[in-house]
């Protein structure tokens, strides 16, 4: 690796910075508690394709998916500690890439301060369909390899993880331990799935859902016997929903909602707010399916799911907008802040004054 390119790595690790972006012809950023922050006295990167140095970053089909299609996925170990989650693509200035830092050290439910609900998953749930979403870099993959972890540590369960690319590497402690990289170890994750369901599993973390065939093996698995945790680009319960039953084929998805409705246990939707100290907070929308959201997404109307999250306190159901104004009341964060990444504002002001 490249001496100046392994500095900025570190810089990095010792800033607790969560990515980094270089630019062919500029110095690279970091980002930092969710701020971007220029290395002023970094080198100017060049990463030019073809050479040795550019293809030392990936295996041989994640470069020639990336002469191909202008982009590719990868993901390298650094140390015994930290690891990296990348993208390389192509863009109007030149080649540019993207890294994710990912600490080795999977942090517990405590530590992370997740609500109960994880653990509880983790602890009392043998079958069913769990979901964490949020948009891109909200942790979610960090929460499902706590969840991962903590069952690993306290239960003889049999755990396949399909990612691409495998972010956390987990080794075996009272469970049995397999994680399968998309592009390495198999295909597609459909493919991957299917052969899960010869594998004995008990427990199957997808590390994204991306297609409706994936989606239906998923709730297949669920519906089977299994413990199956996954991941979604939406930014509510709500919007969750409505996106897997609207990635089906129309004729598909009356019986879509049926087997959801039977198999999802709960869905989180996961933010990290910077706070007043300027570390980043775990803020959250909790929505745990009962009987009466089980009718909900059967009957199609899951605008109700909102009525359901604002009036179920007393079942563990939390609003993203209710916790970030508690987090306001505490004076964590900022309103401002929790205007920003509230997905009704208005409902902020609401939740302020209960």
């Amino acid at each position: 690796m490249n001496l100046d390119f392994t500095k900025i790595l570190d810089l990095a690790i010792n800033r607790n910075a969560s990515d980094i972006h270089f630019q062919t012809g500029k110095k690279p950023v970091i980002r930092v508690a969710g701020q971007l922050l220029l290395v002023e006295d970094a080198e100017v990167f060049q990463l030019m394709e073809g050479t040795s140095e550019f293809k030392e970053y990936m295996n041989e089909e994640q470069y020639n998916y990336y002469v191909k299609n202008g982009s590719t996925d990868f993901a390298f170990g650094y140390s015994d500690d930290y690891r990296f989650r990348g993208n390389v693509y192509r863009q109007q200035g030149g080649v540019s890439m993207s890294l994710r830092l990912i600490r080795n050290r999977i942090l517990d439910f405590e530590q992370l301060s997740l609500p109960p609900f994880f653990r509880q998953m983790a602890e009392n749930y043998k079958q069913g369909f769990f979901l964490v979403v949020g948009p891109t870099g909200q942790g979610k993959s960090t929460s499902l390899a706590a969840i991962l972890n903590h069952i690993n540590h306290n239960q003889e369960q049999h755990i396949i993880t399909i990612e691409d690319p495998i972010e956390y590497i987990i080794k075996n402690e009272k469970s049995i331990i397999e994680q399968r990289e998309i592009g390495t170890h198999a295909s597609t994750f459909q493919d991957a799935l299917r052969a899960s369901l010869r594998q004995d599993p008990d427990v199957i973390m997808i590390g994204e859902m991306r297609d409706y065939e994936t989606i239906q093996t998923a709730i297949t698995l669920a519906e089977t016997g299994h413990l199956v945790f996954s991941t979604l680009h939406t930014n509510n319960s709500a919007q969750t929903i409505d996106r897997i039953i609207d990635t089906f084929p129309e004729h598909k998805q009356k019986q879509v909602r049926i087997q959801l409705a039977s198999t999802l246990t709960g869905v989180v939707s996961q933010r990290l707010v910077p706070g007043l100290d300027g570390k980043l907070l775990f803020a959250y929308e909790q929505l745990l399916v009962s009987d009466a959201v089980r009718n909900i997404i059967r009957s199609e109307k899951s605008e109700q799911i909102y009525n359901a999250l604002q009036t179920g306190d007393q079942t563990g159901m939390v609003r993203l907008e209710q916790c970030l104004a508690q987090m306001v009341k505490q004076k964590k964060i900022s309103k401002e802040m929790a205007l920003n990444f509230a997905v009704n504002r208005e409902l902020i002001d609401v939740f302020m004054n209960y």
